[in-house]
């Protein structure tokens, strides 16, 4: 890795709490809450268990997040994880950072979906003074699932949301489903940022012209609907036009997208292209805990597979930040640290 990367400044917009979480956090919580179910309570073991399995069926590398989930079931532990989350970014370079997660699947011994924000919302503001790192959290609801409004609300009801995401599988299960549930978001100014990913060719119109996204999550088969010609970049169709043309931000996730089959290589992911050409492209973990990754190591890859230089990933942190969803004057205290 190059030396300068460890402490270039940087910043991540899509990072899943329940993803993120320290393995040997994850075997502690089990242990106080006496959680029957991981693997194993080795942290050698259980690391290698919980990495990404290509040959192996989606059920079988959904299993981690049910751990994860499993063992944030309780205010203290979910603002632990919150908290930890923030400093090993910090730790890592991170000068601002969105975690996200979906508060609903929190609530299966009893918390209420209040008690559930408030804890991350807690531990948000406490690891920000603590780590002198700037972060904000946003909500998801599931594709598959038919609650999305609840979620909406739940970003209503606390001014400490700063917006709001719909994930899960999008192959059958469209974010028009769920057009009500980003109209209310929109018509109550809260910030939408929704995942469209390589699975469904028109996702990106649905996501930023139907659903009007500020910002997509994932957004790497975008490469699709654009060419070059001469050098040029021409659209083919209205959605790459637009995103384009306003600016919105890519959350690209190249690690996991090479684990979940997308690219066969970070040197092969469409990031290069799309930062050639001028896209709003942003570099995110996703992940860290299942993809085994940091924001550093994530950094890396890209500088070593595009070319990339210490004064490129600055100006990607600079436009992350001008990006997220945060108050302007935290966004502000983000920004003064590139100086």
């Amino acid at each position: 890795m190059h030396d300068w990367i460890k402490t270039v400044p940087k910043a991540v917009l899509h990072d899943h709490l329940d993803g993120g979480l320290r393995v040997e956090t994850l075997i502690e919580l089990a242990n106080e809450q006496n959680y029957p179910n991981l693997p194993s309570t080795n942290h050698d073991e259980l690391k290698k268990w919980i990495q990404p399995k290509p040959d192996k069926s989606l059920a079988i590398n959904l299993e981690a997040w049910e751990h994860t989930i499993g063992v944030m079931q309780d205010k203290d532990s979910i603002y632990r994880v919150t908290t930890e989350a923030l400093e090993d970014l910090s730790n890592d370079g991170v000068v601002y950072a969105e975690l996200r997660f979906a508060p609903l699947v929190h609530t299966f011994k009893g918390l209420t979906t209040g008690e559930v924000v408030d804890s991350v919302v807690n531990g948000i503001k406490d690891g920000m003074e603590k780590y002198d790192i700037v972060a904000g959290v946003i909500l998801c609801a599931m594709r598959q699932e038919q609650n999305s409004l609840e979620v909406v609300n739940l970003c209503i009801e606390h001014n400490d949301v700063i917006g709001f995401d719909l994930a899960g599988p999008e192959v059958g299960f469209s974010v028009l489903n769920h057009s009500e549930a980003c109209s209310l978001a929109v018509e109550n100014n809260i910030n939408v940022t929704l995942h469209a990913d390589w699975e469904v060719a028109e996702g990106i119109k649905e996501v930023v012209i139907d659903s009007k996204a500020k910002r997509v999550g994932h957004g790497s088969q975008i490469i699709n609907d654009i060419a070059f010609n001469n050098g040029e970049v021409t659209f083919q169709n209205t959605a790459a036009q637009y995103v384009f043309d306003n600016n919105i931000a890519l959350e690209i996730c190249p690690t996991s997208n090479v684990q979940c089959g997308a690219y066969s290589d970070v040197s092969e992911h469409s990031f290069g292209e799309l930062f050639n050409a001028g896209f709003n492209v942003t570099i995110n973990t996703d992940n860290r805990l299942m993809s085994d990754i940091t924001m550093s190591e994530e950094v890396n890859n890209v500088v070593e597979s595009f070319g990339l230089d210490e004064k490129d990933i600055l100006g990607i942190t600079k436009n992350t930040i001008e990006a997220g969803f945060v108050k302007p004057e935290l966004k502000n205290k983000a920004l003064k640290k590139l100086s």
